[in-house]
């Protein structure tokens, strides 16, 4: 009887390993979260995956019309799961930086305000947010695969919405400043 029970929790642990192995996501973060792109728009084209604390993410894209999108993606403990996406069009933007605030749109993070910094000039490699002497941010610009820098920032603070915002060069000299409205 001891033999037959334990023949039996065997065969349950394996069937809970199989199962466990076959739910558990496949492949790397980035291919999960082109198919999870692919099933939630008509993509041509993804442009950049950005992994942000391991379980966060956005992605830059294109769709068969030409409207440049981008898509925030968070990792549940199965798979990549879009949160929202936005479109993007740059006709009539003159300025080398472009800001875009909206919600965060990740877990836990709804009372975030949050800024997406689209930059535009190839000499800009940092930005920085000031309100007066302070400081609230300094933008390490990531680059994507288009050689296009962007910046993804998340605060509590309103502050971002009439902050300057101060580029800067590998000099560190200033390239270009916003003046808030």
């Amino acid at each position: 009887m001891f033999k037959k029970n334990k023949q039996v929790i065997i065969w349950v642990i394996i069937a809970i390993v199989l199962v466990l192995f076959w739910l558990l996501p496949r492949g790397d973060d980035k291919e999960q979260i082109a198919g999870e792109i692919k099933n939630h728009s008509n993509v041509t084209n993804i442009n950049h995956i950005e992994v942000i604390d391991d379980n966060k993410s956005v992605a830059f894209s294109k769709t068969a019309d030409g409207t440049e999108m981008e898509m925030y993606l968070e990792k549940s403990l199965f798979s990549w799961k879009k949160k929202r996406d936005y479109s993007f069009i740059p006709e009539g933007i003159t300025e080398p930086i472009h800001l875009s605030f909206f919600d965060s749109p990740f877990s836990n993070e709804e009372e975030f305000n949050a800024v997406l910094l689209r930059v535009f000039d190839k000499e800009i490699d940092s930005v920085k947010i000031v309100k007066g002497r302070d400081i609230i941010h300094n933008f390490k610009l990531l680059a994507k695969d288009s050689d296009e820098k962007f910046g993804l920032f998340r605060t509590k603070s309103g502050e971002i919405y009439d902050a300057e915002y101060i580029a800067y060069n590998s000099e560190g000299e200033v390239v270009y400043s916003s003046t808030p409205q």
